[in-house]
């Protein structure tokens, strides 16, 4: 795909958490994705490093404060209609980190207006399928299973 001066690039970094069988997912309803599952994380602010944003953005829409970046998992990108940009694209380039919390001390709350009525859940990665969540989540699932034994 050729990127023209219609084009607008946007990094974002997200976490994977996975315990036992089930991953952590947010239901998504902002643009380019509405009303699907999705990593929480998102979009990296200027002069942020990577690793701040994402602490930063997984509090913002989680309440998790205290977790560990295990590896980094993937990084995807995809191509929407930009909302902001008449007949525009917005490529989204997204770095996913593989992360671990303690499950049991964290108690998941947002006040981000992202979020939509299904909230903030701990998922059975084996209901998850691709027309059920964004492209970036299912494409880090799939990175995910090839770890996977």
């Amino acid at each position: 795909m050729q990127m023209t001066e219609q084009t607008r690039l946007r990094v974002t970094v997200n976490g994977l958490f996975v315990d036992a069988d089930e991953v952590l997912l947010i239901h998504q309803m902002t643009l380019p994705e509405i009303d699907c599952w999705d990593l929480p994380g998102g979009g990296l602010e200027p002069n942020e490093t990577v690793l701040e944003g994402l602490h930063r953005e997984i509090q913002e829409e989680t309440g998790i404060t205290s977790f560990e970046v295990l590896q980094l998992l993937a990084v995807t990108d995809s191509f929407f209609p930009d909302p902001l940009i008449s007949g525009g694209l917005l490529h989204n380039v997204n770095i996913v980190y593989l992360c671990s919390v303690d499950r049991q001390s964290c108690i998941l709350h947002s006040s981000d207006p992202e979020i939509g009525s299904k909230g903030i859940q701990w998922i059975p990665i084996r209901t998850i399928t691709s027309d059920l969540c964004s492209v970036r989540c299912w494409q880090s699932l799939k990175a995910f299973s090839l770890l996977s034994p």
